[in-house]
């Protein structure tokens, strides 16, 4: 019988408090039962540039306090006040509670992290239609390691532009049946079916849509099949609790669980949506639909010690702003938030001059990411002191882009790992509803900021042994993948427990205006600092939405070490199984 924990806040806000856990049977490595009461391990792998870093995190993390309540029978282990596990099966994060428990429900049946990703999106697709709808696409960053088949790959299904411009082809399913067939293990159907229950009677509101609802009120009350179902009887806007019935999703999730994905793509029911589509004026046809495919690409890479980082390549152009910044971060001074302000403003500025509208790079994106261009990027960076945008070296402007996205990130006892980023191209998409499917379409990628271009789900492993040390997936534009960036450095090269590196106050600059943006977190508010650097600051409620699994002694040699933190600044939940 597994075990389940999750990690996240209670109603209050507060930490909910741990249970004891009895002893658990051991997990073998074919994800079967082991009779023994241990393993042996092998050495512990090096993770980054400093010898002894690993043992040096370990030995740090005993002060970091994580917030976990127990969801079944039996809690977590604690020492000091860390949270660990033995027996780890699997963990998944998501910035959607529902949709992390069913991913948990999916791994706790046998299924791997590919299984609990596809699962999870499908019932994101459900209670978090502002930003994982079935109109929109995304990208994932896979890593597997099977005997000598050591893999990391990007699966690419980000939604493009139909032919006849103005609304994107939805792209989600296609790439979701891609993940599934591709590493899954489990059925096809066993995985859509949570999602389809949920939409057909119903799932209270979660806090995490009731923020999208309200940031998006205007556009919501603009068509009224949005406003039917996005508003109250009473004509207010539908809030945390409310019960969010979809029943004509729910037919078209029963029809990709029963036929596949294929059927929304050349079907009967593909042919129901693209006339749906162009009744709203959305010029979105079959043979749209019947030539999308997802793409599998080789990601962009960068060393980190022994390590790699893997990331997409553009048109999924955040993952050389992420690169850019890690490597900008090696050369980092001690006054953390002038320096972050400094960079983040830098490659803002430079991203400007290299990507395209549709998020591809006017030139090589391994070229980006060496360390002469950011040298060259960070020239002129003087300590301590805030640089005018007026004298950075290329013009102080910055590219309109679309922050809003979500993310799932999923680790395994076997070694896969999957983090994914998916998007409507802007917040609730286009909108517009194709009538009879509960489908919101996406608006096609343009200069004017809808679009994918900020995503950058991201692996940190080694393909010489296989094993997977770090995962993460962020949102809110450029300031999330500054805060990406930000973070795995922190943890990785710092030596900062994943906790605390999470609860650091935030700092971007955007480029226009001059103004350096901080968030607070905790104890730490970075404002004195930038102040006294130069800067005019101004403090926003959250930069960025990162969710991440850290994993110091690698999986599969070690996946005990595993340790998962959805943001605080977003309304997610970080949830694992234990003791298959």
């Amino acid at each position: 019988m597994s075990e389940r924990h999750h990690i996240g806040r209670g109603p209050s806000g507060k930490a909910n408090t741990p249970a004891t856990r009895p002893p658990a049977t051991r997990l073998g490595r074919t994800g079967r039962p082991s009779s023994r009461a241990s393993s042996p391990r092998g050495p512990a792998a090096i993770l980054g540039r400093r010898p002894g870093r690993i043992l040096g995190i370990i030995g740090s993390l005993a002060g970091a306090a994580l917030a976990i309540a127990a969801c079944s029978r039996g809690g977590a282990q604690y020492a000091g006040e860390l949270y660990s596990v033995d027996d780890f099966y699997g963990g998944i994060v998501a910035d959607e509670p529902r949709a992390a428990l069913v991913g948990r429900e999916v791994l706790s049946a046998g299924g791997n992290a590919a299984d609990a990703a596809v699962a999870a999106y499908f019932v994101m697709s459900a209670t978090m239609p502002s930003t994982a709808g079935l109109g929109g696409g995304g990208v994932c960053v896979v890593h597997r390691a099977e005997d000598d088949n050591i893999t990391t790959d990007v699966l690419d299904f980000l939604p493009r532009a139909a032919a006849g411009g103005l609304v994107a082809v939805p792209a989600s399913a296609r790439g979701m049946a891609a993940l599934s067939a591709r590493y899954g293990k489990l059925p096809w159907a066993q995985l859509v079916a949570p999602a389809e229950g949920i939409a057909q009677t119903g799932e209270a509101t979660s806090r995490a849509l009731a923020h999208d609802v309200a940031l998006g009120e205007r556009k919501l009350r603009a068509d009224p099949q949005m406003a039917a179902l996005f508003t109250r009887p009473d004509g207010s806007m539908l809030a945390q609790g409310d019960n969010l019935r979809q029943p004509e999703l729910a037919g078209v999730l029963g029809q990709i669980r029963a036929k596949g994905a294929s059927e929304l793509y050349g079907g009967v029911l593909g042919q129901q949506l693209a006339a749906s589509a162009q009744a709203v004026g959305a010029p979105l046809t079959i043979e749209d639909l019947r030539g999308y495919r997802a793409q599998l690409h080789q990601p962009l890479a960068i060393a980190w010690g022994d390590q790699q980082v893997f990331l997409p390549q553009p048109p999924a152009a955040g993952g050389v702003s992420v690169a850019q910044m890690l490597k900008a971060l090696d050369d980092a001074d001690d006054n953390r938030a002038a320096f972050l302000a400094d960079a983040s403003m830098r490659i803002t500025a430079d991203r400007a001059q290299w990507m395209q509208p549709n998020g591809d790079a006017a030139q090589p994106a391994d070229s980006l990411v060496s360390d002469e261009y950011v040298s060259r990027v960070m020239q002129g960076h003087q300590s301590g002191r805030a640089t005018p945008t007026a004298s950075l070296p290329v013009p102080a402007q910055r590219l309109p882009e679309n922050p809003f996205a979500a993310s799932v990130v999923a680790v395994d006892a076997e070694g896969l790992g999957v983090a994914c980023n998916f998007t409507m191209n802007a917040l609730f998409g286009a909108g517009r509803i194709a009538q009879g499917t509960g489908i919101i379409l996406a608006p096609a990628p343009d200069d004017r900021g809808f679009g994918f271009s900020a995503l950058a789900p991201l692996i940190v492993a080694n393909n010489n042994n296989g094993e997977l040390y770090y995962i993460s997936a962020a949102s809110g534009g450029m300031a999330g993948l500054i805060a990406q960036a930000e973070l795995l450095h922190a943890v990785t090269e710092e030596r900062v427990p994943l906790e605390t590196a999470m609860l650091r106050g935030r700092v971007y600059h955007g480029v226009e205006p001059d103004v350096a943006y901080f968030d607070v977190s905790g104890d730490d508010d970075p404002s004195a600092a930038l102040t006294a650097a130069g800067y005019q600051v101004e403090q926003r409620d959250a930069l960025g939405r990162v969710n991440a699994i850290f994993c110091p002694r690698g999986t599969p040699t070690d996946p005990d070490s595993c340790q998962l933190r959805n943001d605080y600044r977003g309304n997610g939940l970080a949830t694992l199984v234990s003791g298959r």
